[in-house]
């Protein structure tokens, strides 16, 4: 098996080390029965406090590394599988899911999060929600490893998703393992996740019909070019909304001068289209040296060199992609037109 990297969370509390260095989990039972421990499961716990601050992602990978740990090499299967491996996801999965080759045994599990106590901080953990562990059905699996956590490879588990989850979610996760093939070397910079030919030989071996034309279409969507959820949520929407698929990260120049690298262009209709996450006005790291206010400033700048030029510019938002009628609206505002027979 492959190898890859995952690292178990700093913030997992786990009563075996605990004992081991110290000689007792008296302290862990204590904080746990007076509501400042939630348990994720039997013999791993997390701060209270932590759990209610945290992101729903990091809540999920919490919940996720407690079961690597719990079980003997547990193989994680679809949309959890994509958060072992670091491929973004729509959203943290609802079910942290195990592959298992037994019809016996496949299923849900009833959840093991436990949090004591009836004051506002605990009232808040439990309200927060967690994520129960379910054993999906896996004839074979070709597993990578990290240590004490396996998964299903990237191939198999683009498949996966690709056959079982909604169409935007399926793509986020196929097009960030696209482009984890391009950076490991095994897909062409300018391919698509169908060009790589395990691929292929996995989308033969899907059983039903309408699984597998479910997924060769993702597949043939799926580009290594997409470089965000957030990009691939916007192409997803676009294909349902029966739009033209745009060229994606294109140059424009002006005499030959630099003017801006848009996310989406469609050529015919001199349009370009950006999605606007969040991340590059709040990211200290993605800003640099500039404020938000900056950041803001110079992109009304840019957008005005680029409407300069002739062209019209969409910008779109998570929210317009949570409610595509308004995507839609944006886009046809802009110059766009559906299909033929859409």
């Amino acid at each position: 098996m492959d190898s890859i990297s995952m690292d178990i969370p700093s913030q997992l509390i786990v009563s075996a080390e605990r004992l081991a260095l110290t000689g007792s989990t008296s302290a862990i039972h204590h904080h746990f029965r007076s509501g400042r421990l939630v348990r994720l499961r039997r013999g791993y716990y997390l701060k209270t406090s932590e759990w209610v601050d945290a992101t729903p992602s990091e809540r999920f990978e919490w919940s996720a590394a407690a079961v690597g740990l719990a079980f003997d090499q547990p193989v994680f299967c679809r949309e959890t599988a994509a958060v072992v491996l670091g491929v973004p996801t729509l959203r943290p999965p609802t079910f942290v899911d195990l592959a298992t080759s037994s019809e016996r045994i496949t299923g849900r599990r009833a959840a093991t999060f436990v949090v004591h106590g009836n004051n506002a901080l605990a009232n808040q953990a439990r309200s927060v929600g967690n994520h129960p562990m379910r054993y999906v059905l896996q004839r074979e699996t070709d597993a990578v490893v990290a240590g004490d956590v396996a998964c299903t490879g990237p191939v198999q588990t683009a498949l996966d998703v690709m056959c079982t989850s909604l169409f935007s979610s399926a793509l986020v996760v196929a097009e960030g393992i696209a482009r984890m093939l391009w950076e490991q070397g095994s897909l062409g910079q300018d391919a698509r996740l169908s060009d790589h030919p395990g691929m292929a030989l996995a989308l033969d071996g899907v059983a039903t019909d309408a699984a597998k034309r479910r997924a060769i279409r993702i597949a043939n969507l799926a580009h290594t070019k997409s470089e965000s959820a957030g990009e691939s949520f916007s192409r997803a929407a676009i294909e349902l909304l029966g739009l033209e698929q745009p060229v994606q990260q294109h140059t424009i120049v002006d005499s030959g001068q630099f003017v801006a690298r848009t996310d989406f262009w469609w050529p015919e209709q001199r349009v370009a289209g950006e999605f606007d996450g969040k991340q590059k006005y709040l990211d200290e790291g993605l800003r640099g040296d500039l404020s938000a206010e900056e950041v803001v400033y110079r992109e009304k700048l840019r957008e005005d060199r680029i409407r300069g030029l002739g062209f019209t510019l969409a910008r779109w938002n998570w929210a317009d992609l949570e409610q595509p009628g308004r995507l839609r609206q944006k886009l046809l505002r802009a110059g766009l037109r559906p299909r033929p027979g859409r």
